[in-house]
Formats: C-alpha cells, structure tokens, sequence
C-alpha cells in the first residue's frame, strides 16, 4: 500500500499512467513510422486537452480538477 489522498492509490497510480504513457508512444510511433498521417491542428489538440481534463474530472471528482 502507497501514499494514500482520499481512495487514491498514489503510487499505483503513478505506475499505470507510466505505463499507459509509455504504450500510448509505442503505439502513435509505430502508426507514424507504418502510416501518412497528417499532425492534428489546434482544434482537435484543444479538444483532447478538454477530453482528458473531462476524463480525469470524472476519475478524480474530489480533487477539483481545472484546465490551466
């Protein structure tokens, strides 16, 4: 058992976005290496940024997550 804040597991946290960090560039390197692809313009980044701050609200509703 890790650092706890409320039900959250800090280091087994930190451990899993590590590794989903880590298999999410495998995975974007090996499209752009195997695929034309065109880099996503500010829209769309925008819109991720949004998605995953919605993502990590929802994950982590207690610790007032804002986009800075």
């Amino acid at each position: 058992m890790g650092i706890q804040i409320g039900s959250v597991d800090i280091a087994n946290e930190i451990v899993d976005l590590h590794y989903q960090m880590i298999r999410t560039q495998l995975l974007l390197d090996y499209v752009m290496k195997n695929n034309t692809i065109t880099k996503p313009d500010q829209t769309i980044m925008q819109s991720f940024d949004n998605q995953a701050i919605e993502i990590l609200q929802k994950k982590f509703p207690d610790m007032g997550i804002q986009k800075k």
